[in-house]
């Protein structure tokens, strides 16, 4: 009986996409771009941080030429339904910008609020819910631009946590 194989150890872990995302009928339409985006996200997820994944131009400007490509891919994902909006992002009352929060939709969404970061923030999808949009091809939940920002005005309105007034 031949000697098995040790498991392979990787240095600072690895991105993970699901083979049935790949092989899915959106998944072959989506440009280079979005894909190239779609793997840098799943490199982000850390194991428990799926809805707090941020797509911002300031952490990927290393692998994209421009804002706007990088934007466009993120938009394609999401009408697709590969990432999903968890928290909507702008400019708070506070004069600082929020980013907008998303999560992979073939991994359950975490629990990610951190009492620090987030405790502010409004949550839009269900922890533990697996969504799959993908396979449809469609994000039914996807909002055009204008519509982001009426929901995030909203959303600061109505935090998940009330913090209190002592």
């Amino acid at each position: 009986m031949g000697r098995k194989k040790p498991f392979r150890k990787v240095k600072g872990g690895f991105a993970s996409i699901d083979r049935y995302v790949i092989e899915c009928d959106a998944f072959k339409s989506l440009r280079s771009s979005s894909v190239k985006l779609m793997l840098l996200m799943a490199c982000d997820y850390k194991g428990k941080n799926n809805g707090d994944l941020s797509a911002a131009y300031s952490i990927y400007k290393d692998y994209f030429g421009s804002n706007q490509t990088l934007f466009n891919a993120r938009d394609e994902l999401e009408r697709k339904g590969f990432i999903a909006v968890n928290c909507y992002g702008g400019m708070s009352y506070g004069g600082y910008k929020l980013p907008t929060l998303y999560a992979l939709t073939w991994l359950p969404v975490d629990d990610f609020i951190n009492l620090e970061k987030n405790l502010c923030r409004h949550t839009h999808l269900q922890i533990g819910k697996i969504l799959k949009y993908f396979l449809q091809g469609d994000n039914p939940k996807y909002k055009k631009p204008d519509k982001k920002k009426k929901q995030y005005l909203s959303d600061l309105k109505n935090p998940n946590i009330k913090r209190d007034e002592n």
